[in-house]
């Protein structure tokens, strides 16, 4: 696994990325909508690599992110509604487990993402719209989410 996850962040000039993994920006939209007080790109695509030993944490965007499956193992997006209510997206290739080849996280939504096969790693796309810009996304503390969502401590201290 580690020469695979070395060779896909070589090969795609991979970065590390604040919430964890790794990603690489592959298509920005030349075109731009309003967004709140600013503007943003109509669309934003990543490619985003995470393995069994990292993880995503709990972040928020404004806008809605797709996510596409690509290769390697399943990806389990851990999602917290603004209305509280935890739960979770299967992104991979066996749909008789439950997994999507894609699934969409609605903007407002709190999410973070792993890996839950050992020892593997997830290549994912994640499109943006209207696009990513990183005013738009915030990192929660463990103590932010505890704050506002106690019962659901366990993975709030998974992925914080």
């Amino acid at each position: 696994m580690e020469l695979q996850v070395e060779a896909l962040v070589k090969n795609y000039a991979m970065l590390p990325h604040p919430e964890g993994g790794w990603y690489k920006e592959n298509y920005r939209s030349n075109r731009n909508i309003p967004l709140d007080e600013n503007s943003r790109s109509l669309l934003t695509s990543i490619y985003f690599l995470l393995t069994s030993e990292n993880v995503s944490r709990f972040h928020v965007l404004k806008s809605d992110e797709l996510w596409y499956y690509h290769s390697g193992s399943a990806l389990t997006v851990h999602c917290i509604s603004p209305k509280g209510e935890y739960y979770q997206l299967k992104i991979g290739p066996n749909f008789e487990a439950g997994e999507q080849f894609q699934a969409v996280v609605p903007s407002g939504t709190i999410f973070g993402s792993t890996v839950d096969q050992k020892n593997q790693y997830a290549m994912v796309g994640c499109a943006v719209a209207p696009g990513f810009d990183f005013e738009d996304f915030k990192l929660f503390t463990t103590a932010e989410l505890l704050a506002k969502f106690p019962s659901h401590q366990t993975i709030i201290q998974k992925l914080t």
